[in-house]
């Protein structure tokens, strides 16, 4: 692959509508983008998200040799965040964390994924690893709940049923943002949880889902102040390769959180922030930006290439996840 098709396979942003301009197919297709994430504005219908997304695979595929698909997100947790609202899960992290077993947590994660499948998406951004936790409590209307052993055996039976109708399951936000002093959504935020409780409670869910083989992995951008907390987690070496690689033992894909959000630490250039978190060990950086944002996105990351700040075999590491990935999916074949 050129450098310009590597880079576009870790470049992940949204579109307008509710289906491709052609100026987005242009730039789809120029730029090698291989990833898109859908919101409410994208979804009217059934029909016309399936048409919306074989559009989005016609663009990908006719933009690199090789006719690898894109990777097509969601954030579909249920409850609060669910963006195609007449679609499963029926029911919220909270609800499911009440119920009495963990069936229901297979069960909806089994029913969003074919749901998922039949319309073309392949990524949910779920389920939610975080805890429910103080000070705040940000994550309450989103979590499974406080127990983490119980969480983590709600991540592991949401994530698999979503699979097992090949559907992506990603656990977020490592290493939890359960105890965030605010959303992260809207600034800069911190938690303060000990090293302790950082590694042997809030990583609980985190090591559950990783042992049961969920493939994607979004990490937070808030400041882990006793984790080497100078750099949101999504920006920060440390927290995204030692920790979650070398320590957890996480081989999947590393997708970041909306790097809009981080934009504040490179006088508000998201571009930047994408070149950031890829060369923090990252595989996927996440914008929520248009196609053009995208391009500048792929153009910096380039540039990190060609400067020697992100190494050629961080850059060819981070293209083999995602294509293995695709692989699975059955997006690529090698």
């Amino acid at each position: 692959m050129s450098l310009s098709e590597k880079v576009g396979q870790l470049v992940m942003f949204s579109v307008g509508g509710t289906s491709l301009t052609p100026t987005e197919r242009a730039l789809i297709k120029d730029n090698h983008l291989g990833g898109v994430i859908l919101f409410a504005q994208n979804y009217d219908n059934r029909s016309q998200l399936k048409a919306l997304t074989n559009q989005i695979q016609r663009a990908a595929r006719n933009g690199n040799q090789y006719s690898i698909g894109a990777l097509i997100s969601v954030d579909q947790e249920g409850g609060v965040v669910k963006r195609f609202p007449d679609m499963p899960p029926r029911y919220s992290a909270p609800q499911i964390g009440a119920s009495d077993g963990t069936w229901l947590a297979w069960n909806q994660g089994k029913e969003t994924g074919a749901a998922l499948h039949d319309s073309g998406v392949n990524v949910d951004f779920a389920p939610v690893a975080d805890l429910d936790e103080g000070p705040a409590h940000i994550m309450s209307q989103r979590s499974f709940g406080s127990d983490p052993r119980r969480v983590g055996q709600l991540v592991r039976r949401f994530g698999r049923g979503l699979q097992s109708k090949r559907v992506v399951a990603t656990a977020k936000h490592f290493p939890g943002l359960g105890g965030a002093t605010s959303d992260s959504d809207a600034g800069r935020t911190e938690v303060r949880r000990s090293r302790w409780q950082i590694r042997h409670v809030d990583a609980l869910p985190f090591r559950e889902a990783i042992a049961s083989g969920l493939r994607m992995m979004m990490l937070s951008h808030a400041l882990y102040i006793h984790e080497r907390g100078n750099r949101p987690a999504s920006l920060n070496h440390f927290i995204a390769t030692k920790r979650l690689r070398r320590d957890l033992g996480f081989d999947g894909v590393a997708v970041s959180d909306a790097l809009n959000a981080v934009a504040w630490r490179f006088g508000g250039s998201t571009a930047r922030a994408c070149r950031a978190t890829v060369r923090a060990g990252v595989d996927i950086a996440l914008i929520t930006s248009n196609a053009y944002v995208a391009r500048d996105c792929a153009a910096e990351i380039k540039r990190g290439v060609k400067s020697g700040s992100i190494s050629e075999a961080r850059l060819d590491q981070a293209v083999a996840r995602v294509l293995a990935l695709k692989e699975w999916l059955g997006l690529y074949n090698p």
